[in-house]
């Protein structure tokens, strides 16, 4: 299957929820990519706008890391902490992410402002970002 790798810019990437959601037990959600590669027949995205056509367009959000750079900042000063799921809606760790690594920059960005996090992934590419885990986990 062909892929199409779309690079947008979105307007945020940090988003706050009403309340804290009962499955993930997060308080804000960050998905720096829209589609997936491994197009899991399980997914609850699949039932979405995405459909069955999630793996055929992946789109890249390349400003991810400066907008959750501003966005973290600013609810760290007023003190707006919570758990925040990295890539609910997505693939944090597709094979794409090895050679951009936009997932390790936002670890690092939230790392600086420590907020804790949780990834749902099903890709041994996780291993890479251990060190970055485990410091976050510390924090």
């Amino acid at each position: 299957m062909n892929k199409m790798v779309n690079e947008i810019q979105v307007k945020s990437i940090l988003n706050k929820h009403k309340k804290r959601d009962d499955w993930f037990l997060d308080d804000y959600s960050v998905n720096p990519y829209s589609g997936c590669s491994f197009n899991c027949l399980y997914c609850y995205i699949r039932g979405s706008k995405y459909g069955e056509n999630m793996a055929k367009t992946l789109s890249v959000k390349i400003n991810a890391p400066e907008l959750l750079e501003k966005q973290l900042s600013r609810r760290a000063k007023k003190g707006e902490y919570g758990i925040i799921a990295l890539s609910s809606a997505t693939e944090p760790y597709m094979p794409i992410e090895e050679k951009l690594k936009l997932t390790r920059r936002l670890l690092k960005i939230i790392l600086k402002y420590r907020f804790p996090v949780e990834i749902a992934t099903k890709s041994k590419l996780v291993l890479r970002d251990l060190d970055l885990l485990k410091e976050i986990d510390e924090k």
